[in-house]
């Protein structure tokens, strides 16, 4: 999840330049996802959904919370079993306007916060009751002897699991801001799995990015709570506003069937939010007690807004009026020749 703040520190160029007056305002939100099982496809709006056939499919939120002062935003899928797929896409466009009745504006920067979040694989255990009756989250990480490995004769040769996320902000047709990042399992003819990394981008921008998981039984990957600041170096006359679209899209797939019924089932999962909560991965990252991942199961998967002080928003600062451009040319023009005279003298 992306949060937003609207928090707005307003310099001045001039001695006694007059105050500015900016609005900053969230528009529109947008919020869709999809679960895919084969031929059959189930597209939401807003909000979460299941699609569940005979043990196969996913799970997939999108939500989109705004007020007047805050807006964030939220995507995770997670998936299971032979041709299983779920996307999420999720974003809020900002409208920044100057409101002032005479004054042009210079908008240099505007901030924004991405959350902790994760991407990744694990094995999960079916037996028992999933929390929240969701069986591609509500299920912790099998104890059954199986590893990931051991998909090999459900899963064959070739790319049987990805997960990953995109995000971007944009202005018109101007892409401001871009991230994405994603993992892929495969297997060889002999049967060895091999992991696909496209993390680099990620990797280099995201705050405490880390290996959460890394053993027999999962691959995880997470990160902390990200300032990132756009600089949009814009100027705005009286009236005058620009827009800014946040998008995210987060993505999962699955090719593979449990090992046996309901004992190791494969998780693809991907968020921009919480994704590993309830013991798990980020919740751990958030303590700082990362080294003690590689033996903590994963005990389910959540896709959870979490509420944090946004970072400040915009700087900005006017632009002087035509006249007192002229006076400070005049101004500067004055003073070279003053310092070009100096520096005959100082050398005849």
């Amino acid at each position: 999840m992306r949060s937003l703040g609207y928090t707005i520190a307003a310099g001045a160029l001039l001695m006694g330049a007059p105050a500015l007056a900016q609005d900053v305002g969230v528009t529109v939100g947008q919020a869709d996802s999809a679960v895919q099982q084969g031929e059959v496809v189930a597209p939401w709006g807003a909000g979460a959904g299941m699609l569940n056939i005979n043990g196969r499919g996913g799970s997939a939120e999108s939500i989109v919370e705004i007020t007047t002062t805050h807006a964030s935003f939220e995507s995770g899928v997670a998936v299971s079993g032979k041709q299983s797929s779920a996307v999420s896409s999720s974003g809020v466009d900002v409208t920044l306007t100057n409101t002032s009745t005479y004054d042009v504006v210079a908008i240099e920067d505007f901030g924004s916060t991405i959350i902790p979040a994760g991407l990744g694989f694990y094995l999960a255990d079916r037996t028992g009751q999933a929390i929240d009756n969701n069986i591609f989250t509500g299920y912790g990480q099998t104890l059954s002897g199986n590893t990931l490995a051991s998909l090999f004769d459900e899963a064959g040769v070739g790319v049987f699991a990805m997960a990953g996320f995109d995000f971007a902000i944009t202005s018109g047709d101007t892409t401001l801001y871009s991230m994405e990042g994603s993992l892929a399992l495969s297997f060889d003819g002999d049967g060895y799995l091999h992991t696909t990394y496209n993390l680099t981008d990620a990797s280099g921008r995201l705050n405490g990015f880390t290996t959460a998981y890394n053993n027999s039984l999962a691959l995880a990957y997470a990160w902390d709570a990200t300032n990132i600041v756009v600089p949009l170096n814009a100027i705005l006359e009286s009236g005058q506003s620009m827009s800014l679209q946040y998008r995210t899209n987060v993505y999962a797939y699955s090719d593979v069937d449990c090992v046996t019924t309901n004992v190791a089932c494969l998780v693809a999962y991907s968020g921009f939010g919480d994704p590993i909560g309830r013991g798990g991965g980020v919740s751990l990252a958030a303590r700082g007690m990362r080294q003690q991942q590689a033996y903590k199961p994963i005990t389910g998967i959540v896709f959870d807004p979490q509420s944090i002080d946004p970072f400040q928003g915009i700087a900005s600062t006017p632009v002087p009026e035509p006249a007192t451009w002229l006076s400070m040319i005049m101004g500067f023009g004055l003073l070279g020749a003053a310092l070009r005279r100096r520096r005959v003298l100082a050398y005849s």
